[in-house]
Order: structure tokens, then sequence, then C-alpha cells
């Protein structure tokens, strides 16, 4: 089972990932801020991040940046999730260290396609 972190400032689309990601067998950290996700990362190593782009405060690209200088951030994959459909920012993302851009909303086919491809099925070398 994977440990999925999920940022979205938006509640309500947090929930429907957190479920989303629930019905496929893992586990689901929810968190509606930037600046939450890179502190809670500190502490606790998701085998996944789910990341909005649009979030008032720190958003989805610069959360992205600080997740990487985090020692628990370097390697764990993290696609950044945005309903916006823009090549610029998607170069953006991949220049600082997203994984994936993914569309939002998002399709559960997608999701578990992900999760089982950049996981090994949650396996990310953190002994759960």
């Amino acid at each position: 089972m994977a440990q999925v972190m999920i940022v979205d400032d938006q509640i309500n689309t947090a929930n429907i990932l957190a479920m989303a990601v629930n019905m496929l067998g893992h586990e689901s950290l929810e968190l509606y801020r930037g600046e939450d996700a890179v502190e809670m990362l500190r502490t606790v190593q998701p085998d996944f991040v789910l990341l909005d782009y649009m979030m008032p405060g720190m958003n989805g690209l610069r959360t992205l940046e600080e997740m990487r200088t985090i020692p628990n951030g370097e390697h764990v994959p993290i696609f950044l999730l945005t309903a916006a459909q823009d090549r610029y920012l998607e170069e953006q993302a991949k220049e600082a260290g997203a994984t994936g851009f993914l569309p939002k909303p998002l399709n559960l086919d997608l999701l578990e396609s992900i999760l089982h491809k950049n996981g090994n099925n949650g396996d990310n070398g953190s002994g759960r």
C-alpha cells in the first residue's frame, strides 16, 4: 500500500482525490496549503505527491521547488495537477523536478496507472 500526499487548497477536490486513492487500496494524507505540505515532508516520506498548481500563497510550482530541496522530497514522485492546459507551465514543472503533469479532474484509471507504474506497488524504498 502506497501513501499518497494530496495537496490542494480546495477541500472538496482534496477529499475526492483521497477517496479515489483509498478506493485503489492506498493511504492518503490531505493537506490544503503548500507551506503545510513542505513542513509535513520534513517528517513524513510519502510514496507519491499529488500537488495542485493553483493555490493561494505558495503555489504548486513553488511548493514543488521547496519539496525538492528536502531530503524526503528529493526522489519521491511528485505530480502537478491543474485544470489549465499550458505547455509553458508543464515545461516549468518538469524543470522544477515534477515527475509528471496531470489534468484536473483526474481520471481514476490514469491515477491507478500512475500509482502502479511509478511506485512498484508503493515501495519507494522507505521500508513500508
